[in-house]
């Protein structure tokens, strides 16, 4: 039984977060600087998670729906790690996850310079989170 990653794709940092095994728990593992060999710095960030079935990548759709320049950036990241890692990847909407996590952040208390540190990484959580909820449902 594999595990999902979730990938929360940006310009300067790309969030990164893994499943449990059963896919019912979101964890973030931490985020990587996406102009420095982002594939070679996934790779070290899994290297003790093995077995991943599927990427969830998170779609910044504009708020009406559409995709933007951001959507079209994250399609193709998501190419080239379909390509790199063999596994299918999955789009997931992820309008307003950033500005969740901030707000949330915020309310508990936690500092900015932390903040900017970890808030990639838990959008990565939110939106595999998201999309574990959503397909626990169904099954």
């Amino acid at each position: 039984m594999g595990r999902l990653l979730g990938i929360d794709f940006g310009l300067t940092r790309i969030g990164v977060a893994i499943s449990d095994e059963r896919k019912i728990i979101a964890t973030a593992l931490g985020s990587i600087k996406a102009k420095d060999k982002p594939l070679v710095a996934l790779e070290n960030l899994l290297a003790k998670h093995s077995s991943i079935e599927a990427i969830i990548v998170g779609l910044p759709l504009l708020l009406n729906g559409k995709e933007g320049d951001m959507a079209l950036r994250a399609r193709m990241f998501a190419t080239v790690l379909e390509s790199h890692f063999q596994v299918p990847v999955i789009f997931w909407d992820e309008r307003l996850s950033s500005a969740q996590v901030e707000r949330f952040l915020t309310e508990c208390g936690v500092n900015r310079k932390k903040r900017a540190q970890i808030s990639d990484e838990q959008a990565a959580a939110l939106i595999l989170q998201d999309y574990l909820n959503c397909h626990s449902k169904k099954n």
